[in-house]
């Protein structure tokens, strides 16, 4: 007596398409050549590296250059780790760029339209962009904040002043929260940048979100509001997870900052997903 074997039917009307997982595989190699294709991929990680670890260099030189000279309310309240990444402030904005341009280049150029056309599944295109933007900023913000590290505590030591190690006491967490700041700074200007659909707007956003936002906010009085709304706008949160004084009036503790961090990643990809969804091309 043979065997039945299971046959797997289509619906009616409804050609069997794929499986998932050759989808999601398309999807990814699809990404991944037009992400390594683009110039800007290639120009903004390599100013962002110059950048950050020129300025990074170059505060640490400034205060070797300044310790004989500094008074001791100045030294007393030196941070060398403070020091070293204080260029997070400007750095987060080349990894929101960054983010920006992976999909704000496609609607410039108007390949939106083909990218929907190859791959209909919109949810599937986004999380594809998600997924290879963050290993990609992952990697950059690791290498990134390893040189600064390396290069500044190393001027600090060479010239004598406090300094840390990797082995420090909290070093290894600020270090890690650092990486984590810039890479969601990159998912954040992603999201932004698929809401906006324009490399203009979306750059003007993530500059407003991260450099101007955090600035206005913390001039005004300090009321109720302003306690329960300030710390957890993105920039405040991300500063919770690299300096050296969490818990301030203007800064969360870096567990509730890393939890809002990610919240804020969440809601504007869930925007983001929706405005993809329900939105012509």
């Amino acid at each position: 007596m043979s065997e039945t074997l299971p046959v797997t039917t289509a619906s009616p009307g409804r050609p069997a398409g794929p499986p998932a997982r050759l989808r999601a595989r398309a999807a990814l190699s699809a990404e991944w050549i037009k992400l390594r294709s683009l110039r800007s991929m290639l120009v903004t990680p390599a100013l962002a590296a110059v950048f950050c670890i020129g300025l990074g260099s170059a505060v640490c030189s400034n205060y070797v250059h300044s310790w004989p000279a500094a008074s001791a309310a100045t030294k007393a309240a030196f941070d060398p780790l403070d020091t070293n990444l204080n260029f997070l402030v400007i750095g987060v904005l080349f990894f929101g760029v960054l983010g920006a341009l992976v999909v704000t280049n496609e609607y410039g150029h108007g390949l939106i339209a083909a990218t929907l056309a190859a791959t209909p599944q919109r949810g599937l295109i986004l999380a594809a962009k998600t997924a290879l933007l963050t290993l990609f900023a992952l990697v950059l913000s690791t290498v990134i904040i390893s040189a600064v590290f390396l290069s500044g505590e190393g001027i600090l030591a060479g010239g004598h002043l406090p300094h840390v190690t990797l082995a420090g006491p909290g070093v290894p967490g600020r270090v890690l929260g650092a990486i984590c700041y810039l890479t969601a700074a990159s998912l954040i200007g992603l999201f932004i940048g698929v809401i906006a659909r324009s490399g203009a707007v979306a750059m003007t956003s993530v500059l407003g979100v991260f450099l101007v936002l955090g600035t206005l906010l913390d001039n005004l009085p300090h009321s109720d509001v302003w306690r329960h709304t300030v710390p957890y706008v993105p920039s405040n949160l991300g500063d919770a997870l690299w300096l050296s004084h969490p818990g301030t009036s203007s800064l969360a503790s870096p567990a509730v900052a890393a939890a809002g961090l990610a919240a804020w990643v969440f809601v504007l990809g869930a925007a983001a997903a929706c405005s993809l969804r329900l939105r012509d091309a």
